[in-house]
C-alpha cells in the first residue's frame, strides 16, 4: 500500500495548489502511468515513483498550469494593450481640455485609484506561478469593465465637443468592454 499512499500524497500535494478538476485529471494520467509500469514489471513502490517523477515535482506541475490558464494570458493581454488605452485617453482628456470639465475632485482620485490597484492586480496574475492567483483577473476585469464604462459615461456627459482622439478612444473601450465581457465566464469557470 506505500504505493498508493506515494500517489495520495502527490495528489494530495497538487489539490493545496491547483483546481480540483486539474487535480482529477492528473490523477487519471498518473493511474495510468502507475498501471503502464505495473505491466513493465517494476514494483508497485518503483511504479508509483516512476510515475510520479514523469509527471515532476509539485511546483513544477503547479508552474505549467498556472502558465496555461485563460486567467493568466487574459491578464497579459489586457496589460499588452494598456499603453495604448492610456495613449487614447490620455490624448482625448487633454485634446478636451478634461481640466475643465465639472468632475468631483473625489471621484478622479476613485477612478485613479482603482485603476492603480486593477493594473496592479493584472500584474500580479501575470507573473505569479500560482494557478489560483489566476482568479484574480475575473473580478479584476470585471472593475475595468466598469471603469471603462465610467470613462464613456463621463466623456459623453462632461466633453463639450467630440475630438479626433475621442473618436478613436471611445470605440476602442467599446471593444474592450464586449471583448473581455465574453471572456468573463471562462474567468469564473472552476
Amino acid at each position: 500500500m506505500a504505493d498508493r499512499d506515494l500517489i495520495q500524497g502527490y495528489l494530495a500535494d497538487l489539490a493545496r495548489r491547483l483546481p480540483a478538476e486539474a487535480v482529477e485529471e492528473l490523477a487519471d494520467g498518473l493511474e495510468e502511468t502507475f498501471q503502464h509500469q505495473l505491466r513493465r514489471g517494476n514494483s508497485p513502490t518503483e511504479a508509483a515513483q516512476v510515475a510520479i517523477a514523469e509527471f515532476g515535482q509539485p511546483a513544477q506541475v503547479t508552474a505549467a498550469f498556472a502558465h496555461q490558464s485563460s486567467g493568466r494570458r487574459t491578464s497579459i493581454a489586457l496589460l499588452a494593450t494598456a499603453p495604448m488605452f492610456a495613449g487614447l485617453w490620455g490624448t482625448t482628456l487633454i485634446t478636451a481640455h478634461a481640466w475643465n470639465w465639472q468632475i468631483a475632485p473625489g471621484a478622479a482620485v476613485a477612478f485613479g485609484a482603482t485603476l492603480l490597484t486593477v493594473a496592479a492586480t493584472l500584474g500580479i496574475v501575470a507573473r505569479s506561478n500560482n494557478p489560483k492567483t489566476a482568479r484574480l483577473t475575473g473580478p479584476a476585469s470585471i472593475a475595468l469593465i466598469l471603469l471603462d464604462l465610467g470613462m464613456l459615461a463621463t466623456v459623453a456627459t462632461a466633453a463639450p465637443a467630440v475630438t479626433w482622439a475621442m473618436a478613436l478612444a471611445v470605440p476602442a473601450s467599446l471593444l474592450r468592454v464586449v471583448l473581455t465581457g465574453r471572456n468573463l465566464p471562462r474567468l469564473f469557470a472552476r
